[in-house]
């Protein structure tokens, strides 16, 4: 997997990451201050930096953050922090950390974290790569600008995603990011900040379903001192921090309707202000927002401010789930596996068409789990269809299709029954021979109904 250097003062939380990060698979050098860090960088090379940003009294993870572009720049750092520090974590963000981990981070966050941290890397590294069912790989031409393998895919909706958003990224519009989960909104929204004039500032991720509702306005816009117990210090926030470089707001129907307001007059007006302050702050931030619900029918149900969702839906993009790209699932499973393999596992052709004919009811970030899976247990570096069935036998059975089987698996409500309605159709027209007539009476539905779905799940009409 990687090679990890975890740098914590608190010898019990030290102890409980490096745990998890090695059940995990990766090798961790685990440190109690940024003086053994510095050492430990001498002497070996990382793929990940893990840092908490305060020890030893101050905020020292500046420190770390420091040695490491300077002594192993390709190295992506990750910070540990608590929302009392979130300014200067952003602050650290822009001197060169990857993201920012809010403590108590779970195992599912930071392996979250880290795959993300390998996952850029390695589009840094091979920039342009593109990947055969057979597992053959062709590099691009040396310098292809903003990587494609941010967003992998030849699938006709895949370029229709990636086209929209290069020319998103030529101008200033807010950009709306649709999408069930696991289906790369970040990414997507991490590629329009890489393609645009903004690239060189920062890009600030806010999670807003992560951030409790009480603090959602002191995170995301700051406070004066004294505006609240607590608040010894003016703070600047996450708007702010993001000035003069791109905002993320993920999961932004999770926003609560004081917080829709203020974000209304930031996207009118360019000015922010802070908790308990009078005058306002000008900021220069492009915002790109994603959201897996359907924002329209939240407004309709007063959710939602509709001012705000027309103000986010400049330019609108969707992520189409994995059940609509099949075609797309050897090269992304080629990719996942060259990047965790580390270019010894190889993915034989009859695993890969197992793998496209799959629901992946979770999309992209399931389809990675189960690799990541295989290549942990497989012993001789090759993935055939026997570990493959061995690996997926508990997520196909019907006990899978439970609330459990769904938090497991990854995904949301709709993604589990648009996946299983799309597994069954894909069933019957395989048992009648794609005779849609005969298909529809397999599944008990009329002829005009099965077309219609079939049309929602984008195959093209003379396929129908």
């Amino acid at each position: 997997m990687a090679e990890i250097l975890l740098v914590e003062d608190e010898a019990n939380a030290r102890k409980v990451l490096c745990m998890g990060l090695e059940l995990q698979g990766h090798q961790v050098c685990g440190c109690a201050s940024p003086a053994e860090a510095a050492q430990q960088l001498q002497d070996r090379a990382f793929d990940v930096v893990l840092t908490d940003l305060r020890m030893e009294g101050r905020d020292a993870g500046l420190d770390v953050i420091s040695m490491v572009r300077t002594q192993q720049p390709k190295a992506r750092v990750l910070l540990l922090t608590a929302y009392a520090s979130t300014d200067t974590a952003v602050t650290a963000m822009k001197q060169g950390a990857f993201d920012y981990l809010t403590k108590p981070v779970s195992g599912e966050e930071l392996a979250s974290a880290v795959e993300r941290a390998l996952f850029d890397a390695a589009s840094e590294t091979t920039r342009q790569a593109e990947y055969s069912v057979a597992g053959e790989t062709a590099l691009a031409e040396a310098d292809p600008g903003p990587t494609e393998t941010m967003l992998l895919g030849d699938s006709e909706p895949m370029q229709r995603v990636r086209d929209r958003l290069k020319r998103a990224a030529k101008s200033e519009a807010t950009v709306l990011i649709s999408g069930e989960s696991g289906t790369g909104k970040e990414l997507a929204a991490r590629f329009v900040h890489a393609c645009s004039g903004r690239a060189n500032e920062a890009f600030i991720p806010v999670h807003c379903g992560a951030i409790p509702e009480g603090l959602f306005e002191s995170e995301l816009f700051g406070h004066r001192k004294g505006a609240f117990t607590g608040a010894d210090r003016d703070r600047s926030g996450l708007v702010e921090s993001a000035n003069g470089g791109t905002l993320f707001l993920d999961e932004v129907g999770e926003l609560p309707a004081s917080v829709q307001v203020k974000l209304l007059r930031v996207l009118q007006e360019k000015r922010v202000r802070r908790v308990g302050e009078d005058r306002e702050h000008h900021v220069d931030v492009r915002v790109i927002a994603a959201t897996n619900r359907d924002l329209q029918v939240e407004v309709q149900q007063g959710n939602f401010r509709e001012d705000l969702f027309f103000r986010l839906n400049v330019v609108p993009v969707h992520m189409p789930p994995l059940r609509q790209i099949r075609e797309d699932i050897p090269l992304l499973a080629n990719a996942i596996v060259r990047q965790y393999g580390e270019g010894r596992a190889r993915l034989d052709d009859g695993c890969l068409r197992k793998l496209a004919s799959m629901p992946f009811m979770g999309n992209v970030r399931e389809l990675e789990n189960l690799l990541q899976r295989m290549l942990v247990l497989s012993e001789d570096h090759h993935l055939d269809v026997s570990l493959l069935e061995e690996m997926y036998a508990g997520s196909e059975c019907a006990d899978a299709v439970s609330l459990q089987g769904m938090q497991q698996q990854g995904g949301d409500l709709d993604g589990w029954v648009a996946a299983i309605e799309q597994r069954l159709i894909d069933e019957a027209l395989a048992r009648t021979g794609g005779n849609i007539t005969k298909a529809a009476t397999e599944l008990g539905i009329s002829f005009r109904s099965l077309r219609y779905r079939l049309k929602k799940g984008n195959v093209a009409d003379e396929e129908i």
